[in-house]
């Protein structure tokens, strides 16, 4: 049966058009992905800006279209972090919903964690539960599961908040060390990143011309590297990164404070290694429509 998720994140509109199998196995069958930037000038203004909204209708219209034609059992589609705090939230969501043909949720800090976990732990299935650390435009989410529970923590950083606001290294090392407090008790389980920043740094490692999520999914980044591609995008500017292999062009404003986010969350975890997942929050709520339809049956 086929299912599909759409991902209205702060800095990207994502679609997973999905099959699971008979050994209950999730099978990518489409992606998208369209760099929408709900959340530019968010900070600012409060507000989503009317141009982020009509390129992300017209990005959902596309989305749309293919799920229809994909002939789907049930899809959703989730707003996160921008939307969350957006003064006009509730406009954004009626204007996508005539559009839509499954639900729209805005999703609350704890049940992004949750999908994000849920996809990230059959997308890898570690020995260890991870520390799975979800860096957004917006936010930073680090969820981890202790005594079968899941333990989220969100922190309000995000690569498009910290680039817009220009925080310094020392202003982003406090605010994580005062967040990552009670996580440190969780060094030596497997580090696992999801979002763009991570997979960035993952394509540019690699130096791959055409993005392949089936290549990045599950490369792992010493901390030396983490590093040193780091400062490597500190020490160009906005027109030489957009000509690195393997950086998206979009991306190339924001990947520097992401990255840096990254090696500083490694830093305070003693982390000498990350995982990179691409198996993730659209991964998460394809699994809980497929859970839902198996208990309706």
């Amino acid at each position: 049966m086929k299912y599909a998720a759409v991902d209205f994140g702060t800095n990207s509109c994502r679609l997973l058009i999905a099959q699971i199998d008979a050994g209950r196995r999730l099978v990518p069958l489409h992606r998208g992905l369209n760099q929408s930037r709900l959340g530019q000038g968010l900070i600012h203004s409060g507000k989503i800006s009317e141009e982020a909204i009509k390129k992300t209708l017209n990005c959902l219209l596309e989305y749309t279209d293919l799920i229809q034609r994909a002939r789907v059992v049930a899809c959703r589609a989730v707003a996160t972090s921008a939307v969350r705090d957006a003064d006009n939230r509730d406009y954004f969501w009626e204007t996508m919903t005539q559009h839509f043909p499954g639900v729209i949720d805005i999703i609350d800090g704890k049940e992004e964690a949750c999908l994000t976990f849920r996809g990230v732990e059959h997308g890898l299935g570690l020995d260890l539960y991870p520390v799975v650390v979800d860096i957004g435009g917006g936010s930073t989410e680090i969820i981890s599961k202790q005594d079968n529970e899941i333990y989220i923590k969100s922190l309000p950083l995000g690569a498009v908040r910290a680039s817009e606001s220009n925080l310094s290294r020392e202003a982003m090392l406090k605010l994580l060390e005062d967040g990552l407090g009670d996580i440190k008790a969780l060094r030596g389980h497997p580090l696992v990143m999801v979002g763009g920043t991570a997979t960035s740094l993952a394509a540019m490692k690699m130096a791959i011309g055409e993005y392949k999520p089936e290549l990045i999914h599950g490369q792992v980044l010493s901390f030396e590297e983490v590093s040193h591609l780091s400062q490597r995008l500190f020490s160009t500017d906005l027109e030489q990164r957009k000509k690195i292999l393997g950086l998206q062009p979009e991306r190339a404003d924001i990947l520097p404070q992401g990255s840096r986010i990254i090696e500083l969350i490694m830093f305070i975890l003693a982390a000498r290694e990350m995982i990179v997942s691409e198996s993730d929050l659209l991964e998460g709520v394809i699994w809980s429509l497929y859970y839902k339809n198996e208990r309706s049956q």
